[in-house]
């Protein structure tokens, strides 16, 4: 029976299918005024890719940032919410069971979570808001230097004098940054995206240390697919983290996993 998981985030709105162990697709669109347009369309796509009719879901489980009754738009009688600790955890322990503690990084959000051994939320920490442990900053460079985020992390990795920015504010790391950009002469991109991600990266490294590294660290969400913050991380912990092929999917695919619970219980109804 197949099942589906929706994560709502601040930018982008993510759906896995799972049917059994297996996941089917996934799709991933940019979020915009209605949370539950955007839910019934990447929910739509990810049908699409898999070849399967809205008929063909027995479940559904949405979280995320803007996560909301989305039961009228994804049009599945068994819906449920869960919260985004929970599925980050349940979509990690999914993927790499071997992982204790988990770091999400998404565009404006990020969260650091304690799993127990069989992938139970232990203990969890958010970002405090503004705060430079998040992708709100890479957004902010990206405009300023005209780049795609999507090009920050490897550009980052050729900085031979990286910057350091020392502001844990991200209005006050912005205003240095740019005067990075300003200089005279003005410092090298790979450098001030360096700098960047390493302010970031020490950031998030401050709310794992809460939660503790009992063994492996993995890495997910949005912002996992900069490479110059993952190694920022590893440096940090001092081994290489865990970090799955699509990152950005890892709390839709949590969600997914608590649908196919619903439908394996017996909740769900067709």
């Amino acid at each position: 029976m197949a099942v589906v998981g929706v994560d709502l985030g601040s930018q982008s709105t993510k759906a896995v299918i799972l049917e059994g162990d297996k996941i089917l697709g996934g799709a991933s669109l940019q979020t915009g005024e209605s949370a539950e347009t955007e839910a019934r369309m990447t929910v739509q796509e990810a049908l699409r890719q898999t070849g399967l009719k809205r008929e063909d879901l027995k479940a559904a489980v949405a979280t995320g940032t803007l996560a909301v009754p989305v039961t009228a738009a994804v049009n599945i009688a068994a819906l449920k919410t869960r919260s985004p600790a929970s599925c980050i955890a349940t979509g990690a322990y999914f993927r790499f069971p071997q992982a204790r503690t988990v770091l999400y990084v998404g565009a404006d959000s990020s969260m650091a979570v304690r799993l127990s051994a069989d992938g139970q939320v232990e203990e969890s920490v958010k970002n405090e808001r503004c705060a430079v442990s998040s992708g709100a900053l890479l957004d902010i460079v990206a405009r300023m230097l005209e780049i795609p985020v999507e090009e920050l992390g490897p550009m980052s990795l050729q900085a031979t004098a990286p910057e350091q920015v020392s502001s844990r504010c991200v209005v006050f790391a912005e205003g240095e940054i740019l005067s990075f950009i300003h200089k005279d002469p003005p410092v090298p991109v790979p450098d001030v995206l360096a700098g960047a991600n390493q302010c970031i990266a020490d950031g998030l490294w401050g709310m794992v240390q809460k939660v503790g590294v009992p063994s492996e660290l993995l890495i997910c969400g949005g912002v996992a697919r900069n490479a110059g913050i993952v190694k920022a991380i590893e440096a940090h912990l001092g081994k290489p983290v865990l970090l799955p092929k699509q990152p950005q999917y890892v709390r839709a695919l949590g969600a997914a996993v608590f649908a196919r619970q619903m439908e394996r219980e017996g909740v769900a109804s067709c």
